[in-house]
């Protein structure tokens, strides 16, 4: 019994010691109505553990300046579907404990694997320091707000989401205070504009369906007007894209003082008879915008028009004739399903064709080169793929790959190593071919 209580008491002892050493604050909050409190904590064998809990003391102070205030006008305006909101409370959150200032850390304890930090913020000398904030995001604020009210008046739609935007990030950390000035909430109204810079805008055009041919251009432009609630646009950049079939469009364009962009369809790609061609606004310029801010403006919500081509013909046929000079024979059919993939109809009949294909292919076996299991045939192979015009015999485009070097296992048949350098050149082909077929024009 004498031995069991020799080893209870020191272990006893240890516990009132280690007790009697933890501060009261560590147990129970302190108040105070001069100073905002601030406690953190961490485990010890959190790395940095010092810099977290000292972290977390004023995260905890944030918590409590947070409430004292009122952002929830702000708050309510930005909670369009929750993300809105969500995102501009984590970064008040994150801002408020960067900026703070004036905070001094009382007392530290460790004790049971954790450390704790006390931290107080003088309430005089933080009201100080937020008022000279608070005055200095009003001013940045409402100035890039009306700046951006100038270029809506002007139409100069790009400019105004870029002020906006900039408004945003000057008051954004400040928003868990009260920036209303003249009556204007501040932060809600460069939201809302920021949000509504692209909204009640519609583009129209000339013609909703345009004829054409393949490998033609189109003689009559597309013209799309950009308004905003009636109103012309003009200094927006537009761009016209195939969203069905292929073809060639000339670039993005602003808008004119008459808020037009016209577009010219230099080339149909497709041998698909019903294409569209999408306008909309070239979101290129929310480059220049806040990042975090970029998908509130969101291209979803750009205007956007659609013009139906129909081939007012068949598709565009080619004959397909294999070259004397042939080594990688069976390459034809690869040639053939890419030019019928969306370019041609392929004809069996040379007389009525529209274009004539020209295949020819070489295939040299070179050096051997010496494998760790088994030595290797070099093969250099070429393609040359010539397109003419069948009725005028007038060359429209030529692809070529000279000497692509292909390895082939030196106990591979004949057939093996033609399949492996026909697959090799065909990566090559699939890749470049299409931009020479983009330059047909018939």
């Amino acid at each position: 019994m004498k031995r069991y209580t020799s080893l209870i008491l020191p272990l006893l002892f240890s516990t009132l010691c280690s007790m009697a050493q933890t501060p009261s604050w560590v147990t129970k909050r302190p108040a105070s109505d001069k100073e905002y409190i601030g406690i953190g904590m961490a485990e010890v064998n959190d790395g940095d553990y010092m810099g977290i809990a000292k972290t977390n003391a004023y995260a905890d102070i944030a918590s409590q300046i947070a409430t004292k205030v009122d952002s929830e006008a702000f708050m309510q305006t930005v909670d369009l579907d929750g993300k809105s909101r969500q995102l501009f409370e984590e970064k008040i959150k994150n801002s408020m404990v960067a900026w703070i200032e004036g905070v001094e850390i009382k007392e530290s304890h460790t004790g049971n694997g954790k450390y704790y930090v006390y931290c107080t913020l003088d309430k005089k000398l933080y009201r100080k320091n937020v008022d000279a904030r608070r005055e200095e995001a009003v001013e940045k604020g409402l100035d890039y707000l009306q700046k951006g009210h100038e270029a809506i008046m002007e139409m100069n739609l790009s400019q105004a989401a870029l002020l906006y935007g900039k408004g945003l990030e000057v008051v954004e950390p400040w928003t868990f205070m009260n920036l209303t000035a003249d009556e204007i909430n501040i932060p809600a109204e460069l939201f809302t504009a920021y949000i509504n810079v692209f909204s009640g805008m519609a583009i129209t055009t000339n013609t909703v369906n345009i004829e054409a041919e393949t490998f033609k251009n189109v003689n009559i432009p597309v013209a799309a007007c950009l308004s905003k609630k009636g109103e012309v646009v003009p200094n927006v950049k537009l761009k016209a894209e195939f969203v069905n079939g292929d073809g060639a469009i000339t670039p993005s364009i602003s808008s004119n003082y008459t808020g037009t962009a016209e577009f010219y369809t230099t080339n149909i790609l497709s041998n698909e008879k019903i294409q569209e061609i999408r306008i909309s606004i070239d979101d290129s310029f929310m480059k220049s915008l806040p990042e975090s801010y970029r998908e509130l403006v969101g291209s979803h919500n750009f205007p956007t028009a659609k013009v139906t081509v129909t081939l007012s013909k068949g598709a565009t046929t080619a004959f397909i004739s294999i070259n004397d000079q042939h080594d990688l024979e069976g390459i034809e059919r690869h040639i053939s399903n890419l030019l019928s993939e969306k370019y041609f109809k392929i004809s069996e009949d040379p007389d009525i064709a529209d274009c004539f294909v020209d295949i020819s292919t070489k295939l040299d076996i070179g050096e051997i080169v010496s494998g760790s299991a088994y030595n290797l045939n070099t093969c250099y192979c070429t393609l040359i793929v010539k397109i003419y015009n069948n009725k005028t015999l007038e060359l429209l485009t030529e692809y070529s790959l000279n000497n692509v070097k292909v390895l082939a296992p030196e106990h591979n048949s004949v057939e093996e190593t033609i399949s492996m350098c026909i697959r090799e050149v065909m990566k090559r082909a699939k890749r470049e071919m299409p931009r020479k077929l983009e330059k047909i024009n018939l």
